[in-house]
């Protein structure tokens, strides 16, 4: 099992497991790693006196990246917020495997809620209640997938998956066969611990706040995870929409919006302390969340036919 590549920023505090750190009088800021079963949990904390945090999840990995990774650290950058980024720990388990979903691995399988206990250590030293988990694509899923731990917290997903089997078959299998040493294996037969299908979680009911951002020229991204999920939740009162059209006109489509736009919606949340529904209203975010109200959303970006 080859490790990946490690990055050059510098730890400032270790924790020899996850026990000590949830009992650690002080929680630093700056860079944390939590040995934890065999893997580090890398953790950037980077506190800002605020009542709302933003903590940020990655998605696949480039083959330049290196460990940890931490998205968002620009467009997140001197908003008045706490800030918590986090390294997906099963990239540690093979070079050959860059996009894990915070799901967990064979060393991890109880990461969701490991990682929940963490946030929740933090999120508790910095009073920073009011929490909103970000992510696109795989890193949207983790965010679905983590926001369910904070009842009163924010799931900002961008073209997110909602359930890990649906994606392309070949990044599933090298998760299967990477961070679970189950090649040819159905996710069905993963430990009861991974939620890896959020299309029935989320339908039995959930009292957080989601707001999907979707392209809607990421038809891939519209039928096997956007749909399917609306189609369990979409009348629910704690769900908003955006969808507009980004991105070139090649390519499958699965583009995030203008860093713009993400920094706006970002302002947004972080003025409006905890109120979601008026911070997503003021981005621009909409109610309309059922299948009719893609398929419209669709139509109305699409591009206007020549004459």
């Amino acid at each position: 099992m080859s490790e990946s590549k490690a990055s050059n920023i510098p730890v400032s505090s270790k924790y020899t497991n996850l026990d000590e750190f949830l009992s650690t009088e002080e929680v630093p800021a700056g860079l944390i790693e939590v040995e934890y079963q065999g893997l580090p949990l890398e953790i950037l904390n980077l506190p800002g006196e605020s009542t709302t945090t933003i903590v940020c999840l990655h998605g696949a990995a480039e083959k330049d990246v290196r460990l940890p990774w931490f998205v968002g650290k620009g467009v997140t950058s001197d908003l008045p917020v706490n800030r918590i980024f986090l390294s997906d720990p099963s990239l540690r388990r093979s070079q050959d495997l860059n996009l894990a979903w915070y799901a967990g691995s064979r060393n991890q399988p109880d990461l969701q809620e490991a990682l929940a206990d963490i946030i929740r250590r933090i999120v508790r030293a910095t009073g920073g209640y009011n929490v909103v988990f970000f992510g696109s694509s795989g890193g949207g899923y983790a965010s679905l997938a983590l926001s369910r731990f904070f009842p009163t917290s924010l799931a900002l997903a961008v073209n997110p998956q909602t359930s890990i089997s649906r994606f392309y078959p070949g990044a599933v299998e090298r998760y299967m066969m990477h961070g679970w040493d189950m090649p040819g294996c159905d996710m069905g037969e993963l430990p009861g611990t991974v939620a890896h299908d959020l299309v029935p979680v989320y339908a039995a009911g959930f009292s957080h706040t989601v707001a999907l951002i979707q392209n809607a020229k990421d038809w891939f991204h519209i039928q096997n995870h956007q749909l399917p999920f609306l189609d369990a939740v979409g009348d629910a009162e704690n769900l908003f929409m955006l969808m507009d059209r980004w991105g070139p006109d090649t390519g499958d489509g699965h583009t995030p919006p203008p860093k713009e736009l993400l920094r706006e919606c970002f302002e947004a949340l972080a003025q409006c302390r905890g109120d979601w529904p008026s911070g997503l209203a003021a981005a621009g975010f909409q109610t309309e969340t059922t299948r009719p109200d893609v398929k419209r959303r669709v139509m109305e970006t699409a591009p206007a036919t020549a004459g």
